[in-house]
């Protein structure tokens, strides 16, 4: 029996969002905190009320932050987020201190395999890192990196989540050659018009819908 690979839609910035996850049936939501640089950064607030809005369809939340500091990690934890993904810097302290599980992110740059592998034996020997998160060079960018370069991880006890420039159009190809757990979208779910925010409601539902055709 083939074990179904779940789906994880970030970038939620309103309950709407959120609200959409429900409806199609998404495993899990990311929301960008402490990040003024992306379009999609929540205020801790907003962020607590999309959190108690997934919690209600027993979604998983995911907050999405780069290089966070340890008081950061205590708002993280007091909002009620399930996990903390984590890309940048991750200190020593701070993931001494980080209570939750985290997704520790890491960015596929082509021509730069060696520092991959460096990074995943790593993770492999962190008990609170609970999945690993392949993205591309430049996160955020809707840009793919070559699957074939990470296909044959393996990583025992930990989720393999792949990112980076998915779509309802190359997401099944991406599954077939990864193999992944998690697949996460983020901009591949947006408006086409870019000044427009939140996610698209039909391209969240085949989205979905072209994951679980397996």
């Amino acid at each position: 029996m083939i074990t179904p690979v779940e789906v994880k839609i970030c970038g939620l910035t309103s309950e709407a969002d959120a609200g959409l996850l429900a409806k199609y049936g998404a495993d899990y939501g990311g929301i960008v905190m402490f990040y003024p640089k992306s379009k999609r950064n929540t205020e801790a607030d907003i962020a607590g009320m999309i959190v108690d809005k997934l919690k209600k369809s027993d979604i998983k939340s995911v907050a999405v932050v780069v290089s966070p500091d340890m008081e950061q990690i205590d708002i993280i934890e007091k909002t009620g987020f399930d996990y903390v993904q984590i890309h940048g810097e991750l200190k020593e302290e701070v993931y001494n201190r980080t209570g939750i599980p985290i997704i520790r992110a890491i960015n596929i740059k082509d021509d730069d395999v060696s520092s991959v592998k460096e990074s995943v034996e790593w993770c492999r020997r962190k008990d609170k890192i609970t999945g690993l998160l392949l993205d591309a060079g430049v996160p955020g960018s809707g840009k793919i990196f070559d699957w074939n370069n990470v296909k044959d991880l393996q990583l025992s006890g930990k989720k393999i989540i792949l990112a980076g420039g998915l779509t309802s159009d190359n997401v099944e190809e991406a599954i077939k050659t990864v193999k992944p757990d998690v697949v996460d979208v983020s901009s591949g779910v947006e408006y086409d018009d870019p000044l427009t925010k939140g996610k698209d409601e039909n391209k969240v539902k085949t989205f979905i819908r072209n994951v679980r055709k397996r």
